[in-house]
């Protein structure tokens, strides 16, 4: 019997996460590639504040840091600017622990990822194995496979399938499913030895003339990234490095470049396919959507398009969700999408907008409000889903709603602890705040966790926020905002008590006063099927959060195809 219920086409960054988010799920996958072992080269060099946040929470952020190097932001040098004048997009600013971004080879990070993944839950990806074709019905899907080493061809069954091999995905054309754009350039880049460049090494600096671009940045170790774009430059001569080094000295850059370790030229475009799932596939990173590389933002929402979607494909396939959930993985990352698209092309037209005029351009860059609404979206902070997550019919609060990104706080001084530490489960985390002193918040705070227990099991874990205890909640269930960061960054004031659901991607689902915290249990249906559970409040109490119900009432195992078949109850169900 096979028993992968997910197989991953692809094992660059998108396909890593999706492996990790679901393997950490306890669901089998198979992680297929191509390629015939792990990339050498660079490609992609930026990692945003969001996607730290996303390293954070699956506990490789430290080891990142170790092998990349904090970038402060952009400066534009427009030809002919003097230094004062250059804008700047500056992220030091940020209001997160990731006030920057960073500079990093792709093959070092997704080195990191995969030793991750295989210390931790024993995956590795299958090199030399080729997608070649899938077919589908309503109980699983075909998946056919070569290996490139021996020419055999292997045909396995498997419940689902996520398609991250990128923007000429097989997958994708199997599946029938359009991918439409526009071409808007060509762009060269190459990884190199500099020698005398007189600039801030630590930013990535935009050399941006009237029919020349070239970005120039240093990467952890020897090398440096040196994008080029302009309609001729590239193909004045078979050199690279002579063509390059021709643009840099037209721009006056004054720096000398050695021999490329790697050189590559590729089209650029702004492309979506026509539906991110077909059935029991799904498309993720460059294989649902291309954009110009203007900001740095294609690997990193490609690697939060898997975030969202591998959690939600877990409880369907747990049976702790319905099929439906999964069409919210489009209707919450499409429109990121094309905003990732739209700022990438905002950026493009200031720095490669060839036959628009110099002032014109830099006027974009002087607008009100420009560096601030530019940071935020390039970061990967202002990205929400509002429009797709269904409100309470409570009376609003101030702070942020559902949809939004949840903020990170500093809740204990020391032993230090924060709010992202609360989160780093595989859960919905349900924060209940109430006021200091009033026992009837308490009160009413574990008649929320119960119910909210109660319903869902484990798979929601409430956490009372509070100076004083209650036995109802156990240490690891419990902790003090000492600082007073979580009520200043949720907006909540002294005479108020609030609770605050927060998705397992890191976005709160629902934020209301405590008082009217019931209607939460049927919130979360939105995204979980409520179960009625054996037992009264001792088994579904607080006082044993941690206890996964699950184990008590049901009993899960395979069908033939490695898809789980919805929970089964041992006994039945007692009326409450």
């Amino acid at each position: 019997m096979n028993h992968t219920t997910v197989a991953i086409v692809g094992a660059g960054p998108v396909g890593l996460i999706a492996a990790h988010e679901l393997a950490r799920r306890n669901i089998p996958v198979r992680l297929l590639e191509k390629r015939p072992g792990p990339s050498h080269t660079t490609r992609a060099f930026t990692l945003h504040a969001r996607t730290m946040e996303m390293f954070e929470h699956i506990g490789v952020a430290h080891r990142i840091e170790e092998v990349a190097l904090p970038c402060p932001g952009n400066v534009y040098h427009f030809r002919g600017m003097s230094e004062e004048e250059k804008p700047r997009t500056d992220f030091r600013t940020l209001p997160t622990r990731y006030p920057y971004y960073y500079k990093i080879n792709q093959n070092d990070f997704e080195q990191v990822l995969r030793e991750h993944l295989r210390a931790h839950y024993g995956i590795v990806p299958e090199y030399n194995h080729e997608f070649t074709d899938l077919g589908q019905d309503a109980d699983g899907v075909d998946v056919s496979v070569v290996d490139r080493r021996t020419g055999e061809s292997e045909t396995f069954r498997c419940g689902w399938v996520i398609g991250s091999d990128g923007a000429h995905s097989r997958v994708r054309e199997r599946s029938g499913i359009e991918f439409q754009g526009d071409r808007v350039g060509v762009m060269a880049m190459m990884d190199v030895e500099i020698e005398d460049f007189v600039h801030d090494d630590s930013w990535v600096n935009y050399f941006i003339g009237d029919s020349l671009f070239m970005l120039v940045t240093r990467l952890p170790g020897r090398l440096w990234r040196v994008y080029l774009s302009d309609a001729g430059a590239m193909t004045r001569t078979d050199d690279p490095r002579e063509s390059f080094q021709t643009v840099a000295d037209e721009m006056g850059i004054g720096m000398r470049i050695g021999e490329p370790r790697w050189a590559t030229q590729w089209e650029i475009l702004n492309s979506q396919a026509g539906r991110y799932r077909d059935g029991r596939v799904f498309l993720c990173g460059d294989s649902s959507h291309v954009h110009s590389p203007a900001g740095g933002q294609g690997m990193n929402g490609c690697m939060q398009d898997a975030f969202n979607l591998c959690w939600k494909l877990a409880a369907v396939i747990d049976g702790a969700a319905p099929d439906s959930l999964l069409d919210t993985y489009e209707a919450e990352r499409r429109p990121i999408g094309a905003q990732i698209t739209a700022g990438a092309k905002a950026t493009h037209d200031i720095v490669m907008a060839f036959g628009q005029g110099l002032e014109d351009r830099i006027a974009l860059t002087r607008q009100p409000g420009w560096q601030e609404q530019t940071v935020s979206l390039i970061s990967g902070l202002a990205h929400n889903y509002r429009d797709t997550v269904t409100p309470l019919s409570v009376p609003a609060v101030p702070g942020p709603h559902g949809g939004d990104r949840a903020p990170d706080a500093q809740l204990v001084v020391e032993p230090r602890k924060r709010l992202f530490d609360v989160l780093r489960h595989s859960g919905f985390t349900l924060l209940l705040v109430p006021r200091a002193g009033q026992q009837g918040d308490l009160a009413h705070a574990q008649t929320v966790a119960e119910a909210v227990t109660a319903a869902y099991g484990a798979r929601v874990s409430p956490v009372l926020v509070s100076h004083e205890r209650s036995p109802a909640f156990d240490e690891d269930h419990s902790v003090p905002d000492q600082l007073g960061e979580l009520a200043t960054r949720y907006e909540i004031g002294d005479g108020d008590a609030r609770a605050i659901l927060i998705r397992p991607d890191m976005y709160v689902g629902a934020h209301c006063r405590l008082e009217d915290a019931a209607a939460l249990v049927d919130c979360i249906g939105q995204w979980l099927t409520p179960s009625l559970r054996i037992g009264g409040p001792a088994s579904g109490s607080p006082h044993h959060p941690s206890a996964s119900f699950l184990e008590d009432t049901d009993v899960r195992d395979h069908d033939a195809h490695g898809v789980r078949r919805p929970a089964r109850r041992r006994n039945p169900p007692v009326a409450p």
